[in-house]
């Protein structure tokens, strides 16, 4: 990773290296002058909301400790009141008068007046074993108090919230044979109510004895989990109450504590920003003027490596920068005065070395096809005499070239198909010949020489078995998008990697080849050259691409 970081670094300009350096080394105590000011404000802001946070649950569990403590003394006052005991516990032997009595006299009027001093009630309700079942629709079966879900067996009184109802359920005195409670149905909201009116940034839920979550803040219960229980906020504090076992949960949001820390962050940030581009400014004026000369020989570089060798690189100043281009002055000329000279030399080396291939293909050629002329003129004399002798004089002809380098594709052309007439006669029409050539391209400029080299070699090298009756030579002139594409296809026997790099650069056996080769480097660059593709047993392909050019 380091090693990526140092690679892109390098990578990138020497003016935006100074402005990015100076830019770090001016951000980082900026940047951590405003982080420390944002978290030393965060803090602040959490210890003061801590402090309403704990003023507030101390309120809250006061309030409420009053309210269920209230309906405790309500309930003691109904269990402690011996006449209403004794009614659950009373034989009555059948005798429903006494019975009716108890309900109007002691029953009915202590329910209606607990009733009247709190609003809040729903409603009172007894389970019971005994003699009172069916006197009044509300007193139950004992059963149906049991069959509850959230009945588990206790005694005594307890707290019950069963989703959004609450009870209040007291045992009241019972006799051996007989089990008897009492539920107070009371108003949800006169207990919870106002734990949904806290502020947003409090979420509030209530646990019981057993830790089961009993309240929850309707706007804030998707934030509890599966397990009841609220996840982890920035602060949490909790009160038990006195009067049942429940437990306030209260879990303060850092969300208007880091509001109000990233105001004073946001005002931070602006000035950050405005140092930054302050700072950018100045450096970027500094750096361009610093860098200014830099750019300039670059600039001139630049020209040299796109073969622009007459740039002239010069400097007045005296300082490393002034030295540093008289320098590439200097080394300029000198690669210049050298590439003249060799390249002088490379010409006249390649010109000799064509004069010499020329000089030792004419004489044999010329002797080998004159007697064979005189040969066939002694036999007998026919057309085919008189044409050889045309073919020959055209290919000397276009050999010579009247001493020029350059030709047109449509000399060359002409140059090839003599060689290949005569050819064709001297090896008994052992092969065939297949012209595919852009007509449109036959004024273009070529280096005068290189095809026939080729198909020379195709002859000598590929066409080794005399018996062969479908040997073919294929030349081959179009337009690629490179330029102009000049290939000589056969079918011959093929060659093996090691002959084809042999015949590029050895003196055995492909001289004339490599030294096309050399001529279509030496003229047009060393992107170009001769390609061959050969297999041994499917034939040879050498190619070659020039660049556009008209005569």
């Amino acid at each position: 990773m380091i090693g990526w970081i140092k690679s892109r670094f390098n990578d990138i300009r020497f003016r935006n290296k100074l402005l990015l350096s100076h830019l770090v080394i001016a951000l980082i105590p900026i940047l951590l002058l405003g982080l420390l000011s944002f978290i030393q404000s965060y803090r602040i802001q959490m210890k003061e909301l801590r402090s309403e946070a704990e003023a507030s649950l101390e309120q809250v569990a006061s309030i409420m400790d009053y309210k269920i403590n209230r309906y405790n003394t309500l309930s003691e006052f109904m269990v402690l009141n011996r006449e209403f005991s004794q009614i659950f516990t009373k034989d009555y032997d059948d005798n429903y008068y006494n019975m009716y009595l108890d309900f109007r006299d002691i029953m009915e009027p202590l329910i209606s007046n607990i009733k009247m001093m709190d609003d809040n009630i729903e409603g009172i309700t007894f389970y019971t074993s005994g003699e009172l079942l069916g006197i009044r629709n509300n007193i139950l079966p004992i059963g149906e108090f049991r069959s509850q879900a959230w009945y588990d067996g206790f005694r005594g009184r307890r707290w019950v919230v069963d989703g959004e109802k609450l009870y209040l359920v007291q045992e009241l005195i019972s006799n051996p044979k007989d089990s008897n409670f009492m539920v107070i149905s009371i108003q949800h909201d006169s207990i919870f109510g106002d734990l949904d009116n806290l502020s947003e940034h409090v979420s509030v839920h209530i646990e019981d004895s057993d830790q089961h979550v009993i309240f929850q803040e309707n706007n804030k219960r998707n934030a509890v989990n599966g397990l009841g229980k609220k996840e982890t906020s920035d602060l949490s504090l909790n009160r038990s109450l006195s009067s049942n076992g429940w437990t306030i949960h209260y879990s303060l949001l850092n969300t208007n504590a880091y509001a109000n820390a990233m105001g004073i962050f946001q005002i931070t940030l602006f000035v950050i920003i405005l140092s930054l581009i302050i700072t950018f400014l100045l450096i970027y004026v500094i750096s361009n003027n610093f860098t200014r000369r830099i750019l300039r020989l670059k600039y001139k570089v630049d020209k040299v490596e796109r073969n622009n060798l007459e740039v002239i690189i010069q400097s007045s100043s005296r300082d490393e920068f002034g030295e540093l281009t008289n320098g590439i002055g200097k080394m300029l000329r000198r690669i210049n005065s050298l590439i003249s000279q060799v390249y002088h030399a490379e010409i006249a080396k390649k010109e000799s070395e064509y004069n010499r291939l020329i000089s030792q293909i004419n004489p044999h050629f010329l002797y080998n096809t004159l007697s064979f002329i005189r040969w066939r003129a002694e036999k007998k004399a026919d057309i085919e005499t008189s044409y050889m002798v045309s073919a020959l004089a055209r290919f000397y002809r276009t050999t010579l070239n009247q001493g020029r380098h350059m030709t047109t594709i449509e000399a060359e052309t002409q140059h090839i198909k003599a060689y290949l007439d005569l050819q064709l006669i001297m090896n008994d029409g052992l092969f065939d010949v297949d012209y595919d050539i852009d007509e449109e391209l036959l004024q273009a400029e070529v280096i005068h020489f290189v095809l026939q080299p080729i198909v020379e070699n195709a002859i000598k090298h590929g066409f080794v078995k005399p018996d062969a009756t479908d040997y073919c030579i294929q030349i081959t002139i179009n337009r690629v998008n490179e330029g102009i594409k000049l290939a000589v296809t056969d079918n011959g026997a093929g060659m093996m990697p090691e002959q084809i790099v042999r015949l590029l650069t050895s003196e055995n056996g492909g001289c004339g080849v490599r030294n096309v080769n050399d001529r279509i480097k030496l003229y047009y660059g060393q992107d170009y050259g001769l390609a061959i593709r050969s297999e041994p047993g499917h034939g040879t392909e050498v190619s070659m691409v020039i660049p556009t050019s008209t005569a």
